[in-house]
């Protein structure tokens, strides 16, 4: 019982979390030209990305220390984000660079039901839930008339 609630009470978050994703792609396309003059570029989702090179003194320094270092280099990106009241749904994505000393950054909501697998799983079963029920209605309905009547 507890996954077909699961399974209703998806699709209230699922259209929340789309309606979200919305305003913030139109939200960053309007500041788009204050983003890019940070070096931050846009694709077409809205996510907001850049890639950041490590400077030569800090590329024998762990990860954790990288990372620090791409945070401070993402500040001028995350005043803006705050000027204009976007950096509550911005949540960094880093991403190391492949044989270079460059991370991937890409700001963009979090999503927990807005997800091509989830949303894919939910309507499989929706679907089947909602096709057994069809099937089922005569069966329990005809039972249902046949104790009534004895």
């Amino acid at each position: 019982m507890q996954l077909l609630k699961n399974v209703i009470t998806y699709w209230p978050n699922f259209f929340r979390e789309a309606r979200l994703l919305w305003k913030y792609r139109v939200a960053v396309k309007e500041i788009q030209e204050d983003l890019e003059k940070t070096g931050l570029r846009i694709d077409w989702l809205g996510r907001v990305y850049t890639v950041i090179n490590i400077k030569e003194e800090f590329r024998n320094q762990p990860d954790l220390v990288q990372q620090s270092v791409v945070f401070k280099e993402l500040k001028p990106a995350n005043d803006i984000l705050m000027k204009y009241g976007l950096s509550d749904y911005a949540y960094p994505e880093i991403v190391k660079v492949e044989d270079s000393f460059s991370f991937l950054v890409i700001l963009y909501p979090e999503t927990d039901y807005f997800n091509f697998w989830r949303w894919l799983w939910n309507t499989l079963f929706l679907g089947i839930v909602i096709t057994l029920s069809i099937w089922l209605y005569p069966i329990i309905a005809n039972l249902i008339s046949q104790t009534n009547t004895q």
